[in-house]
């Protein structure tokens, strides 16, 4: 067996034969550099992702809070038995929506279904995704003029493959057209 010296000595003399081109890509002269200079790289790229993902969730969170505003005037509850009035028309509602995460928080999720415990970029990913699919629903309900949608219920699914990672999101209910 060789000794990590050998193997070391072995890379670098490999890599002088490389071509300049390839090194200068990679960077250094030796492994030690390459390896510093590709994680430096590595590191960036990841952090950049982060930070760009973060400042979009909190784009679609503030859309989200916009968006709430003027649908506040439909009510929504869980009752399965319609409203003492008389309602004038009965309809499904659905509002759905696919969201899904970045690279590095994906990454994080992986790692910490090895380790266990609570995910919570998964858990926000959940709250933002159901809150999405309500206010669809809510918009759709404003549409048809209704002004209160009961019997509300959630479904999710994940989605995912080979590089996606996502969630889908299902609110319905029955959107009625109450006498007040």
């Amino acid at each position: 067996m060789k000794k990590p010296e050998e193997v070391v000595q072995e890379f670098e003399q490999a890599m002088a034969k490389t071509p300049e081109w390839f090194q200068d890509l990679f960077g250094g002269d030796t492994i030690w550099d390459m390896l510093l200079s590709n994680g430096l790289q590595v590191f960036g790229v990841g952090l950049a992702g982060w930070l760009l993902a973060s400042w979009l969730e909190r784009l679609h969170l503030r859309s989200l809070s916009s968006r709430e505003a003027p649908l506040q005037k439909i009510r929504v509850n869980t009752f399965k038995r319609l409203p003492p009035c008389e309602p004038e028309g009965c309809t499904l509602l659905i509002g759905s929506v696919v969201v899904a995460h970045d690279y590095v928080r994906t990454l994080i999720i992986v790692i910490r279904r090895f380790i266990g415990g609570n995910i919570s970029p998964y858990e926000r990913l959940v709250q933002r995704g159901r809150r999405e699919a309500l206010i669809r629903l809510k918009e759709e309900a404003d549409l048809r003029g209704i002004d209160e949608v009961i019997n509300i219920r959630f479904g999710a699914t994940t989605v995912s493959g080979r590089f996606l990672h996502a969630i889908e999101m299902v609110a319905y209910g029955t959107g009625i057209r109450t006498n007040h």
